[in-house]
């Protein structure tokens, strides 16, 4: 069966059994890390079981095996496959031509959309990683890969103007991620979120004191 009939049984909650021989090899690893993302992000890593996955994809466990050593590995290519982040997604968008300012408004802005798949995967990931050294290296590589997009944008404010230059980039970049981060915690715990509007108040507010000290003077007092 192609993945583009067993996807749709599976939105309808009906498990199918596949041979691993009737799947190419890309095939079997997308219905796979599918298949474990979505298991991982119901029940938790602890909680989410090989035989569990395998049923889930429509294999058996032995089709798992043949490609990893157990869940841990698993989990590593989930997290690896299924978090793109909302950086990358911006910046891939038809609208990536933006200015460094409004791309950093863009982000901000959408940190109220519906949570991403990738979200509930990369929190279990987060906690499993405690225990598992292998893994915390996935995250800090992704991690890493997201704090070089950020400065990238960073930088080409400062070459634009739109942003002090003498202002840290390191200090900006975890500025960005402590209220990327810590809004997807907000919307886990299920926490009130404000109106988009007030939300894109602040947020702009906040990414226009990044400006140098006329410009951000200017702007405070209504000036254009």
């Amino acid at each position: 069966m192609d993945n583009d009939r067993y996807y749709r049984f599976m939105s309808l909650g009906i498990t199918v059994e596949t041979e691993p021989n009737d799947l190419t090899s890309s095939e079997l690893s997308d219905r796979l890390l599918a298949a474990a993302a979505d298991l991982f992000a119901e029940k938790g890593y602890e909680q989410a079981g090989v035989a569990e996955i395998a049923r889930r994809a429509g294999v058996t466990t032995g089709a798992i095996y043949s490609r990893y050593t157990g869940k841990a590995d698993l989990l590593q290519d989930a997290v690896k496959n299924h978090a793109p982040t909302e950086i990358e997604r911006i910046l891939r968008s038809e609208d990536s031509d933006q200015s460094p300012k409004d791309i950093l408004a863009d982000i901000g802005e959408h940190l109220l959309d519906d949570l991403h798949e990738s979200t509930g995967i990369f929190i279990e990931a987060l906690v499993a990683a405690r225990r598992d050294p292998d893994l915390a290296i996935v995250l800090h590589q992704l991690a890493t890969q997201e704090d070089e997009q950020v400065e990238k944008i960073i930088e080409a404010g400062k070459v634009s103007g739109s942003i002090d230059p003498d202002l840290d980039n390191l200090a900006l970049v975890r500025l960005a991620h402590a209220i990327g981060y810590g809004m997807n915690v907000t919307r886990l715990l299920g926490q009130e979120l404000p109106t988009k509007d007030s939300w894109t108040d602040v947020i702009n507010r906040v990414i226009n004191s990044f400006a140098p000290t006329n410009e951000n003077d200017s702007e405070i007092n209504g000036e254009k």
